[in-house]
């Protein structure tokens, strides 16, 4: 059995779905980092009359004190054993931990506390049913010869002249768009409202950092939008007599929902087995990577592989009679 760097490990449940740990980092590891901690402010110290990283460890002790290189020990233990620590206790954190030193002194054992948000645990309402209620519910698509009339005029008036098939007839090309438009749309329409209702009924508390990064993802977008209309961004926040704080306070209700609606499509796909195969994986990071050259391949794995495995919860959802 491997040697534990960690002692008296306890846990304290937090609301918002996140949890405490407490305990202690072995003097023994503490000596262990204390080598790549000299290492590592002998590389950032500067002290006259010597190169950075080639520093006399006496001289650097003597510049800089025992405790500096106790707290920079103390920071790689904790970095090293966070994983083991979690790993030790089973819990499924999320997000990045708040870690701090509670207790540091020569000689002794490092005390710390970390905070985490943690996956929360929750009951599925029946999906299935509610996906087949909502099913029921499909609206009849029909096609007026106003949209078919109204859509020829806009094209007569900006000079377009659509290709054709040969044999085929304006009037039917464009009822066929109408068509395919009113589809997408009841589609979407349908796929909303049924992930309305699983939020709705399903009950769980949300990690803040999951809502803290819905509402990153909606503004970072926002702002995308705002930028390709031509704005800037703070001309943008005059205009609407809005600071970015508030904006996010208003967007924070729909954040939550968003991050519910994460965490409730994941868990069908883990009850339901339901992911891409490696070879779409595969597929759709190569088309999405070149695109986006400069894009993270770990990053462009993990949003790819969650956008897959989310459309096809939905068209599981979907198909549900």
């Amino acid at each position: 059995m491997p040697h534990k760097n960690f002692n008296n490990l306890k846990t304290r449940e937090l609301p918002d779905a996140e949890v405490e740990i407490t305990g202690e980092i072995a003097l023994s590891f503490l000596v262990v980092c204390r080598a790549e901690a000299l290492k590592n402010l002998n590389a950032s110290v500067k002290i006259d009359g010597f190169r950075s990283g080639h520093i006399p460890e006496d001289v650097l002790i003597k510049k800089i004190g025992e405790v500096s290189i106790l707290e920079e020990s103390a920071e790689i233990a904790l970095g090293k054993e966070y994983p083991n620590i979690i790993k030790e206790l089973k819990i499924n954190a999320i997000g990045r931990p708040m870690i701090s030193v509670t207790k540091i002194a020569p000689g002794i054992p490092l005390e710390f506390k970390i905070v985490t948000a943690v996956e929360p645990d929750f009951e599925l309402p029946d999906y299935q049913k509610i996906a087949k209620e909502i099913g029921l519910t499909k609206e009849e698509i029909k096609i007026l010869d106003k949209e078919v009339e109204d859509v020829m005029v806009e094209l007569k008036k900006h000079n377009i002249n659509p290709e054709l098939k040969e044999g085929e007839k304006l009037e039917d090309k464009i009822k066929e768009n109408i068509l395919m438009e009113k589809q997408f749309k009841s589609k979407e329409k349908r796929r909303l409202a049924i992930i309305e209702r699983l939020v709705k009924e399903t009950k769980m508390d949300v990690p803040k950092v999951l809502i803290e990064s819905e509402i990153l993802k909606m503004i970072g977008q926002f702002k995308d939008d705002v930028a390709r209309a031509g704005l800037k961004w703070e001309d943008y926040l005059k205009q609407a007599k809005k600071t970015e704080e508030e904006i996010e306070k208003e967007w924070r209700p729909k954040a939550l929902d968003r991050a519910k609606a994460e965490l409730i499509v994941g868990k069908i796909a883990e009850k339901e087995k339901i992911e891409p195969t490696n070879e779409e994986l595969e597929h759709e990071t190569k088309h999405l990577l070149s695109h986006y050259k400069d894009a993270d391949p770990l990053r462009a794995r993990v949003y790819v592989y969650q956008t897959m495995r989310n459309e096809k919860v939905l068209e599981f959802l979907e198909e549900i009679k």
